[in-house]
This record gives structure tokens, C-alpha cells and sequence, in this order.
């Protein structure tokens, strides 16, 4: 059920494209989220409308019900958090001339596209040509919590993937430092200690990992 593209127009000006949650400038990084899902009865009038970041989304969206921890985000507070930050937005656009401010992504947005670089750097040590894995914004986001209110599949689907890109690295620097014969087992499952082999199978983790991120993220 999609919102009217010359609704959310006005809408995504009126918040000069910040998330009317975290007030992050988003830019294009910014969905239309429904304050109540057409599942549940939402309409598709903008009304039912929230701009939020992506990572916001996933907050809003990623809620284990079957485990809960920490507080829901509502209806009732979704149309408030919208209804607060548009009236700042109106009344104060001074406060918003200086520029877009923060334009960092948030934590998971950034995980995606760490993600998406170890996914190329595999698929070089998978050629023979070694690139070092990254897993910053892996830290990152544990620093900030933003796992812990993920599904549990989702959860370890990116363990998994991080525990994969480590075993890779240490393999492939194993290897150049001419060193891979003291590694005998792989904990990415392929048993080997070769960093190809190693780098094939996490290839697949992270495939996982991404498709689920992704499919939160909307």
C-alpha cells in the first residue's frame, strides 16, 4: 500500500529529509514507513506516514515480541514523534539553514555496507589476490546495542558472518606471513586451513547476513 508520490513529496520536505526519530539528516537514505501496518488495518492516506532513517526503520520493525526487551515503539508514539519534529521543523527553520548536520548512517546501515566490502574482499582472496577484512562498524554496532533488539535468526546470521570474516583473516595473514601451516582448523566450518576455502564459505555467511539486514532495513 503506497503513499501518494506528491504526499510523501511534501512530507519528505517538510522534514527537510530528517528522521522524525533520531533527526538524522537522511538524504536518499530514508523510507516512508506506515505509523500503523496495513496488516493491522493502516491506510495508505499520508496521514499513516513517518519519515524515518534506515536504521530507525529497523528499530521500529525488529522487535522481538517472543523476547522482549526494552519498549515497543507505538502508534501513539510514532504519531507524536512525526507530529513534534514537523513543528520544530516549521517553526525553527533557521535552526536547519546551517546545513544537513550529522550525515553519518547509523549502525546498521553501516554493518550492510561493511558487509558489502568483505563480500569483495572474499571473492579477491578467493582469486589470489589478499584485501583485509574490515569489522568496525561490527563493533560499532554491538557498542551501540543496535543488535540487541534483532530477531534471534537475524542475530546469528551476522555472528556467524563475523565469525567467518575473522577466521578468513587470520588465515590470509596466516598465509602471507608464511605461517598457514601452523593453522590446522578452520572455524568457519571447512575444516581446512586454507584461506580460499575459508574465503568461500564465508562468502556464504555473509550472503546470508546481508539478505537478512537488508530485508529489516526495508
Amino acid at each position: 500500500m503506497d503513499f501518494d508520490r506528491r504526499d510523501v513529496a511534501e512530507l519528505l520536505a517538510q522534514c527537510h529529509r530528517r528522521c522524525c526519530v533520531c533527526h538524522r539528516f537522511c538524504g536518499v537514505k530514508m523510507e516512508t514507513d506506515h505509523i500503523v501496518q496495513p496488516r493491522d488495518g493502516g491506510r495508505g492516506d499520508i496521514e499513516n506516514a513517518i519519515p524515518v532513517c534506515f536504521d530507525c526503520h529497523a528499530e521500529i520493525h525488529s522487535y522481538n515480541d517472543s523476547h522482549p526487551r526494552g519498549r515497543k515503539f507505538t502508534p501513539d508514539e510514532l504519531r507524536a514523534h512525526k507530529m513534534q519534529w514537523l513543528t520544530f521543523c516549521a517553526a525553527h527553520p533557521e535552526a536547519l539553514a546551517s546545513g544537513p548536520g550529522n550525515t553519518d548512517v547509523g549502525p546498521l546501515q553501516a554493518l550492510v555496507n561493511e558487509i558489502e566490502f568483505n563480500l569483495a574482499a572474499v571473492r579477491s582472496i578467493q582469486n589470489g589476490v589478499g584485501c583485509p577484512l574490515r569489522d568496525s562498524q561490527f563493533e560499532r554496532a554491538i557498542r551501540a546495542g543496535a543488535l540487541a533488539i534483532l530477531e534471534p535468526a537475524l542475530k546469528i546470521a551476522i555472528f556467524d558472518a563475523y565469525v567467518a570474516t575473522g577466521n578468513t583473516r587470520v588465515l590470509a595473514e596466516a598465509t602471507l606471513s608464511k605461517r598457514a601451516g601452523g593453522v590446522s582448523h578452520s572455524v568457519s566450518g571447512t575444516g581446512s586451513g586454507d584461506p580460499r576455502e575459508a574465503a568461500k564459505a564465508c562468502q556464504a555467511f555473509l550472503e546470508n547476513a546481508h539478505a537478512k539486514l537488508l530485508e529489516v532495513l526495508g
